[in-house]
């Protein structure tokens, strides 16, 4: 008998699947020690009978007869359209049915290919995610399950009951939909390996609760959004969150299990009698994290978290296509690699101390750190040098060959003094002649014009030049006496030559004050001065102006020759 299609009788059918609902609904809630089998409410179409129902939905022509007998039929030739027989899976003829992969980022893999998106993934077949790769995998009844990066997941049970006219052992396609008012109930397991999943279970009646099972609990959902994580070690830890709707959370050894509300979490270890349950963390504060990256290292600071986080960056808002996932330890930095430059969204949630993950923080920042600025060389970080001619130099950067350089006068570029774009070579010279504290950075720039970010401002600063000294012989005549402008604080180094390269030096000293006083020289001529100071910082400035100084013969001791002169005559 071909499927009921009438409008009428499907109403009917949503009428009476809501009044059974709770029935089915407590079935499921009891945990696996307490419950009853998996029983579905199976509605009468028109012209149905229970033998003629053996050869399209029961499992054998003998089925019907403990399905009279479990609905009290006095008359088992006799039921009613409408009329609602509540039938036990095991007696209803299942068929198996493929679970679509809607998106793969990256390396995804089901078994040991590669699985593009349109995959379909058989019962036994199992899909996994690499390390910077993310899935998502749409069941028959709608429901979709996420699996973030370095995640394993198998599919364990896929099958429609009661179908009407499925013949055993039948595989129906993956994008045949399962809707119970057009016959069928889907029932599924999935079993988690290696990472997690977070499930979007639509609100239909199921043969049985969708299912998530690890080595160490079992989550059962009827419609809900939820998590399951599975941390690998010798533990074995299994956690799970209910974001919306609810969930059954039991131990894979049959302990006694919970029921978890939307915005309540669980965890189990290996060995552990029973679950622990806890109040979801509030979502963490993202309002610090930047809106702008200008590095390929993503890294921010979170400082008033006081829990390890959970990290995860996708391309896309619903986070389906998931690029990085990583657990970052309270107090330490986030440190992300391996982006390329585009629009990105952020996803964070605190980790209590039972492993159980918290409410979700989302924030959208974009990456722009390409071309990469070109090396410095010149001048370096914290150099000093006298005012004039300064330097740049840098590493060319084959991809980007333009150079965009600024200096300024302090490390947020507000007041820039030179700006130069476009320049190419890799050195420049700049006459700056005013004393002070700079910072100077560089940007590169594609031969297209685009432009990537400014590299780091490195500090250097530019020292006054010496004052020209002043000096000559002393008022008695007996001295030579040289005097500047220097600081108290300075060391100067003073040099006396006769000549102006300073190759013939005459005297020179290291002093403590801004003046020098020496015996006149014994010979004549012109002699040169010159100082410098060294700071206490270890800075030693250029050489001053040279100062010239003419000392004279000393005719004194010919007086002394005058009366021997005065005999001769």
């Amino acid at each position: 008998m071909p499927p009921v299609e009438r409008p009428r009788l499907n109403r009917v059918r949503r009428a009476v699947f809501g009044a059974a609902f709770g029935a089915v609904a407590t079935a499921w809630a009891t945990s696996p020690a307490q419950a009853a089998e998996p029983t579905v409410a199976f509605v009468v179409a028109r012209a149905d009978t229970l033998i003629g129902l053996s050869s399209q939905v029961l499992v054998s022509p003998a089925a019907w007869r403990e399905v009279a007998r479990l609905n009290h039929l006095h008359n088992p030739n006799r039921i009613l359209p409408g009329q609602v027989l509540m039938i036990p899976t095991r007696l209803m003829r299942s068929t198996a049915v493929g679970a679509r992969l809607i998106s793969a980022v990256g390396d995804v893999q089901a078994g040991d290919a590669p699985a593009p998106t349109g995959t379909v993934l058989a019962e036994g077949q199992s899909l996994q995610t690499g390390p910077a790769s993310s899935a998502v995998l749409e069941l028959a009844d709608g429901s979709r399950l996420q699996l973030p990066p370095s995640s394993l997941l198998q599919v364990a049970a896929s099958r429609v009951y009661g179908a009407r006219g499925a013949a055993p052992g039948a595989t129906r396609a993956a994008d045949a939909s399962v809707s119970n008012a057009s016959g069928g109930w889907f029932a599924g397991t999935m079993r988690v390996l290696r990472g997690s999943v977070e499930v979007f279970a639509t609100k239909v009646l199921r043969a049985r609760p969708l299912e998530v099972v690890t080595p160490t609990a079992v989550v059962g959902v009827r419609g809900t959004q939820y998590r399951v994580g599975l941390d690998a070690g010798a533990e074995s830890l299994t956690h799970s969150e209910v974001i919306d709707g609810a969930v059954r959370f039991d131990a894979a050894s049959g302990a006694a299990g919970t029921e978890l509300p939307s915005g309540f979490g669980a965890s189990i270890s290996a060995g552990a009698s029973a679950p622990t349950v806890a109040k979801l963390l509030a979502a963490p504060d993202l309002s610090a994290v930047p809106a702008h990256f200008d590095k390929p290292l993503v890294r921010f600071a979170l400082p008033a978290q006081t829990t390890p986080l959970r990290v995860q960056v996708a391309s896309d808002s619903a986070f389906e296509k998931v690029v990085s996932d990583q657990r970052i330890e309270t107090g330490a930095d986030v440190r992300i690699a391996g982006l390329a430059d585009a629009p990105w969204h952020l996803r964070v949630r605190r980790i209590d101390a039972q492993g159980i993950e918290g409410y979700d923080a989302t924030r959208s920042f974009v990456l722009k750190a390409r071309p990469t600025p070109p090396a410095y060389r010149a001048p370096r970080s914290g150099a000093k040098q006298a005012v004039g001619s300064v330097e740049f130099a840098w590493a060319p950067n084959d991809a980007a060959p333009h150079v965009h350089l600024q200096v300024a006068e302090d490390a947020a570029f507000t007041r820039v003094v030179q700006d130069r774009d476009h320049l190419t070579g890799t050195t420049l010279r700049i006459d700056m002649p005013t004393a002070g504290s700079y910072f100077w950075r560089l940007g590169s720039v594609r031969d297209d014009g685009d432009a990537g970010p400014f590299g780091d401002a490195q500090p250097f600063e530019l020292r006054p030049m010496p004052a020209p000294p002043a000096g000559g012989r002393s008022a008695d005549g007996s001295a030579l006496v040289f005097t500047w402008s220097g600081r108290p604080q300075d060391r100067q180094q003073v040099q006396l030559a006769r000549d102006a390269a300073f190759r013939q030096i005459t005297a020179q000293a290291e002093l403590t004050s801004s003046e020098w006083t020496l015996p006149l020289p014994s010979q004549s001529g012109r002699y040169y001065f010159r100082y410098r100071s060294v700071e206490p910082d270890g800075f030693v400035s250029p050489y001053s102006d040279t100062l010239r100084v003419d000392v004279p013969h000393d005719w004194s001791g010919l007086w002394l020759l005058l009366p021997a002169a005065v005999l001769l005559f």
